[in-house]
């Protein structure tokens, strides 16, 4: 999406980027590029934007529409600019500054390099709703009374914020199934999720991995390591 209100300006870049291959739309105020975002949906992997349009700034949009738009990157074509500007894009999440005039080879590199960033943050959105989806309380089946018991367990503990968290038990009862639901249900399913198998690190080694060591601690230990 390029928001320009320089006629001139705004059919050069339409030409241009369009010529590298990208769909471009474009809007000539904050208005229509509002209705561009929030009423018909559009979903652009990159805003291409003045600072300073006829009937706002650029930056209140960015505001307004985050919560309505798919991640996308705001770039920030400028002539001029002030501080505050600057530290209020950067608090919202813009990708990058570019001065006017912006020589055309930095902008299909910053644009590529956005539009790179953007897909692969919508790449990770869809495998993180598609684990949420996968391991729900449910994915742990059985209607027997232990089974219904773990289940009410994950709940509970799906509301605790662990940072680590051992979770025992014999073979074949369900112990990894158990912690993906716990973090994907839980309160840190935004964060990673680091599976390690106590089992299968000799003892010399498996307190270090947990807990970590200080430098020296034993033979090899050469600096500080934090735990898990």
């Amino acid at each position: 999406l390029l928001i320009e209100d320089e006629k001139l300006l705004g059919s050069e870049l339409v030409r241009h980027l369009s010529g590298e291959g990208w769909n471009v739309v474009h809007a000539e105020d904050l208005a229509r590029a509002r209705q561009a975002l929030v009423d018909e949906g559009l979903e652009p992997l990159v805003v291409l934007s003045d600072m300073n349009l006829p009937d706002g700034t650029a930056l209140d949009l960015l505001e307004e529409v985050q919560t309505h738009t798919q991640a996308c990157e705001w770039l920030f074509l400028t002539g001029y600019g002030t501080v505050a500007d600057s530290v209020r894009a950067l608090r919202l999440g813009a990708y990058d500054f570019l001065e006017k005039p912006c020589p055309m080879e930095r902008l299909n590199l910053v644009v590529s390099a956005a539009a790179r960033s953007a897909a692969a943050q919508r790449r990770l959105a869809e495998q993180a709703a598609q684990l949420h989806h996968d391991y729900t309380f449910d994915a742990f089946i059985g209607q027997s009374s232990p089974a219904t018991e773990a289940r009410d367990l994950l709940k509970k503990l799906s509301q605790v914020p662990f940072s680590a968290l051992i979770v025992e038990g014999e073979t074949g009862t369900g112990k990894g199934l158990a912690t993906r639901i716990l973090h994907h249900c839980g309160l840190r399913s935004s964060g990673p999720l680091v599976e390690l198998n106590c089992a299968a690190l000799p003892h010399e080694l498996l307190e270090s991995e947990l807990f970590g060591h200080e430098a020296g601690a034993f033979t090899g230990a050469r600096k500080r390591r934090r735990g898990l």
